[in-house]
């Protein structure tokens, strides 16, 4: 996996079930040569997200492990941090008070449900309008200039929960404010193995996200050190297959292109 990075993981201090050092000691052993650190931040108080409170611990923690081991990878320190209209001040104020490489937006909530963990309101609309609200809180989070990445941009069908009809017309739309605010969408292969059993974005949208010339990053949503870069051969042939033969490395909230 030389020449390969992974921009999405989470460690002990969101809902990961290790240290930053044994994803760190994970990234290494396959061989990556760069591995970004990017814990749940969130406006809510949520169990499987940073408060504002404990940021300093995470800060510490990514520089100590970047100065431990940047002689064998490159640790860049991002964050996954969620989305919500109305709060993009305070999103944007605890963005700008860390020294980050990129950040992640990501949409997990509407209103106050958290439709990434729980079912209760699958159901109360149609999936067509479902992803018409989700879509348009994509969009919102776009247009908002906070984030470098959209995070898992087709979350919605995790319980494989899909369309009833077809949606082109809402993902091109969506993907026109995507590149209008100049961002880049990963290619987050967990969704692989969860109930939608289809990467994140799936190859429809892939292949709409190419017609719009946006850039893509890869990345796992690794929680474990076991997943890091999983599923990436696959990945890489979709992305080839879309039309993409570069992806996005960040630092210091800096873009750059490498080959794939």
């Amino acid at each position: 996996m030389q020449g390969w990075a992974d921009y999405h993981t989470h460690s002990l201090l969101s809902d990961g079930a290790t240290s930053y050092e044994q994803m760190v000691l994970g990234a290494i052993e396959k061989g990556l040569d760069e591995i970004g650190l990017s814990d749940h931040v969130c406006l809510k108080p949520v169990v499987w997200a940073m408060q504002e409170v404990d940021l300093p611990v995470m800060t510490r923690q990514i520089l100590e492990i970047r100065e431990r081991y940047s002689h064998l990878i490159n640790i860049r320190y991002g964050i996954e941090m969620d989305y919500f209209e109305g709060k993009e001040a305070e999103i944007g104020r605890i963005i700008a008070s860390l020294p980050l490489d990129y950040v992640i937006g990501s949409v997990h909530f509407i209103g106050d449900w958290n439709f990434d963990g729980d079912h209760s309101f699958y159901g109360k609309w149609s999936n067509d309008e479902l992803y018409t609200i989700y879509f348009g809180l994509v969009q919102k989070a776009a247009s908002s200039g906070l984030f470098d990445t959209v995070g898992h941009l087709d979350l919605i069908k995790k319980f494989g929960v899909f369309p009833e009809s077809d949606l082109t017309s809402l993902y091109e739309e969506t993907a026109a404010v995507i590149r209008q605010a100049g961002m880049v969408v990963e290619l987050n292969t967990g969704g692989l193995d969860k109930p939608c059993a289809e990467f994140y974005p799936g190859p429809r949208w892939l292949e709409i996200l190419r017609a719009y010339d946006i850039p893509v990053t890869l990345s796992s949503d690794a929680h474990h050190p076991a997943q890091i870069a999983r599923h990436y051969q696959q990945a890489v042939h979709l992305l080839k297959k879309s039309g993409y033969h570069e992806v996005v490395r960040f630092h210091h909230r800096k873009r750059s292109l490498v080959k794939i």
